[in-house]
């Protein structure tokens, strides 16, 4: 019975290439008929191999506009929620067919491969560049405009301009994702068209007023010249202006509308936009109508219109996105009570099952999807929110949201396990709640399981979340490193992903912060001497800068553990460490910040070393390196300068029995005198640390040698204007170790 009934479906497929055009038209429509809405026969179509012919249909001009019309809307059935079944028909080469009939002087003809093709882009590993070869591009922006023509017949015919412009400022959307293509679509005139559509003239269908919102958000995100574009563009509409008529659609009774409209907005204020009065809007109109729309939804997601659930799942993200790195809008939207609701939207989506960490009969059904979308960009919200704010994070858990931020990371959904990542990384910057609230909630165990997350992005947010759960103030550094977590980061360490060995060295070098000898001799038989000199020459500047201040923490405390790294590296080696990241530090000082980030760790790395034996000092007494420290002295970066101060300090310091030796080498070249150029220095810790090491200069004997050896000026910088908040360090006269979180 079975395999008659299969029969059918393969007559089908083999009629689609019969001679006779009415046989034709009936086997399409069948097919079509058959899998709209049923996964099991779009499955066994694919088996079939029927991609090959739908799209040989679509490039056939003996095919009718009809044959070509149904297999268009069959692709499009075939690919809608099925990530294989896109990757299929785009190996096939289902795009470049459906490019061709947008050529076509039927509307009907064109909506459906438009909408085909929209399917084949939710995935997010379809290929765009066809869509911008020029003949293609400038095809799609010109449907942006409806035809007013042929408007007569039935509603659905007369509506038909609109649903095309409907269509294609949908396919726009998902093709302005990267500055690129946004700048392309830009170029050729999309924006002026995309505003038109959102006017009040097409208030009698919204739709196309949505399509063209979510088109123009997508082109602003992250893209300042198109915001400029945006919000200069003139508007033909009664509120005279583009911020006025998104304003306006934040009003609409339409919960989509509504949410588009302030994500434009949101795109356009995060783009740092100098426009008049948008603050004040985003603080007085678009925040609050944003956190109203973070209610908890119907509990039968089936009686909700699609466009209500697609408010209430991404209205969280959206919040996220906007109140992020700003305090007045996160305390705006404290005052709005968006905790509160965003934790009774989180909670609803908890269940028994949960409670346990039961996922075994876990079913994706439609309202269990809606349910994961909806914790999953609230949880992005909540860690949004307490970044920053020690009260924030207080009332988070007060919430009593901690139980089900742990029960999330062990969800099948990747997304939601991300994004409790993300609430316990804000969360652990307090160090009160480290040493509490998260150390009773069993975060820990979690937390180290997803280092080994099958999904690469989860383990970088894990591994993010755990530089703060291993600082020395916290009770879990323990817990990590008996459950295997420094094995796990020593893995991460040797990751192809950048993110990911930056994450991993960060967490090491945090583990190693203040931490005991035998923590750090442990790390490093993990990790290896030769890794963490592999770390420190990395592509990447940020991971070159992470695993200095590694080498920096490992050699604080005490001579022994300078010993072991000045062994472990080995003489030579450490020596080039250091001269060869100063003298590149001046060679690209002011090219880029991260350049100072490095030339800071690797001076306070120097530092502590110089607060070693007589035996270390003498090592990195090098002519290149003290040359390089000498030029550092009137550094813009004030951390600069104050390091190279604490060297000179720890080498001068009167209790050493070498000390008068290395005075002499430091005054024959002049950094006396250097230091005299600074006693002025605007940064009062540098004032101060200015005078202490010139009274180590003050013997009348060295003095006397000091002034026979000023012999030509130094390479003075003029600009000791910095950005960055003073040093808060100890000051005695012992000598100093410095290590850094």
């Amino acid at each position: 019975m079975l395999a008659n009934h299969n029969g059918k479906h393969q007559q089908a497929v083999t009629a689609l290439s019969s001679l006779n055009s009415d046989e034709q038209l009936k086997a399409v429509r069948f097919i079509k008929n058959s899998i709209i809405g049923n996964i099991t026969k779009k499955k066994l179509y694919m088996d079939l191999n029927v991609s090959p012919i739908l799209i040989k249909i679509l490039t056939d001009d003996s095919y009718s506009n009809d044959m070509k019309i149904q297999s268009s809307v069959i692709i499009g059935s075939i690919a809608n929620g099925n990530e294989q079944n896109i990757l299929r028909l785009v190996d096939d080469g289902a795009i470049k067919p459906l490019l061709e009939t947008f050529k076509t002087d039927d509307p009907r003809l064109y909506e459906a491969s438009a909408r085909a093709l929209k399917a084949l882009l939710e995935s997010d590993k379809t290929p765009h560049d066809i869509l911008f070869e020029e003949q293609y591009l400038k095809n799609i922006i010109s449907h942006l405009k409806p035809c007013d023509s042929n408007l007569s017949g039935s509603i659905a015919m007369r509506n038909n301009p609109y649903r095309i412009s409907e269509v294609t400022a949908q396919l726009i959307s998902k093709i302005s994702i990267s500055t690129d293509e946004q700048n392309k679509i830009a170029h050729n005139e999309a924006i002026p068209l995309l505003l038109n559509l959102i006017t009040s003239k097409y208030d009698f269908y919204p739709k196309i007023q949505e399509a063209a919102l979510e088109a123009l958000s997508c082109l602003c995100k992250e893209n300042k010249d198109i915001c400029l574009e945006v919000i200069d563009s003139p508007i033909d509409d009664e509120s005279g202006s583009t911020i006025k008529t998104f304003l306006k659609l934040v009003h609409s009774k339409r919960p989509e509308m509504k949410l588009l409209a302030i994500t434009c907005l949101t795109n356009i204020y995060r783009s740092n936009v100098s426009c008049t009065d948008l603050k004040k809007d985003i603080l007085l109109i678009v925040l609050p109508a944003l956190v109203k729309l973070l209610n908890i939804p119907d509990s039968n997601v089936l009686s909700q219109s699609i466009q209500t659930t697609n408010a209430q799942e991404r209205a969280p993200m959206v919040f996220s996105y906007l109140i992020a790195e700003d305090k007045d809008l996160q305390k705006a939207a404290m005052e709005g009570d968006a905790i509160t609701k965003l934790a009774n939207i989180i909670k609803m989506t908890s269940s028994e099952d949960e409670e346990q960490n039961n996922y075994e009969n876990y079913i994706p059904t439609n309202t269990n999807l809606h349910k994961e979308r909806l914790r999953e960009s609230s949880l992005f919200a909540i860690a949004s929110i307490c970044a920053y704010e020690e009260e924030y994070r207080k009332q988070v858990i007060e919430a009593k949201l901690l139980p089900i931020i742990v029960q999330s990371m062990s969800h099948p959904n990747f997304g939601i396990r991300m994004a409790a990542c993300h609430c316990t990384k804000s969360l652990s910057r307090s160090v009160k709640t480290l040493r509490t609230s998260l150390v009773d909630s069993g975060v820990i165990n979690p937390l180290l399981k997803l280092l080994s997350d099958p999904d690469i992005q989860v383990q970088n947010v894990a591994c993010a979340a755990l530089c703060n759960v291993v600082l020395d103030f916290s009770p879990m550094k323990k817990v990590v490193l008996d459950n295997g977590g420094v094995q796990r980061l020593v893995t991460l360490v040797h990751s192809m992903d950048s993110n990911l060995r930056l994450n991993a060295i960060w967490a090491l070098k945090n583990i190693v912060f203040s931490a005991e000898s035998q923590i750090k001799d442990k790390i490093m038989k993990e990790l290896g001497w030769d890794q963490l000199y592999t770390l420190i020459n990395d592509e990447e500047l940020d991971i070159q800068e992470q695993a200095i201040n590694l080498l920096r923490n490992l050699a604080c405390s005490d001579e022994y553990d300078i010993e072991e790294t000045i062994k472990g590296l080995g003489e030579t080696r450490i020596i080039e460490i250091f001269e060869s990241k100063l003298q590149w530090g001046i060679q690209n000082t002011n090219s880029n910040p991260k350049v100072d980030n490095i030339i800071i760790q690797t001076i306070w790395a120097l530092v502590n070393i110089f607060a070693g034996n007589e035996k270390h000092k003498k090592l990195l007494m090098t002519d290149n390196i003290l040359n390089c420290l000498l030029q550092f002295i009137t550094h813009k970066n004030e951390i600069i300068r104050l390091a190279v101060i604490w060297c000179c300090l720890n080498l001068t310091n009167p209790d050493d029995i070498g000390t008068p030796e290395r005075k002499k080498k430091l005054i024959s070249l002049n950094f006396p005198s250097a230091f005299k150029m600074i006693i002025n220095d605007p940064k009062i810790d540098v004032r101060n640390k200015v005078k202490e090491i010139l009274k180590h200069f003050e013997d009348p004997s060295e003095m006397q040698i000091m002034e026979s050896f000023i012999s030509s000026p130094l390479n003075r910088r003029d600009d000791l204007s910095v950005n960055q908040s003073e040093s808060e360090l100890a000051e005695d006269d012992e000598d100093y170790f410095i290590d850094d979180e």
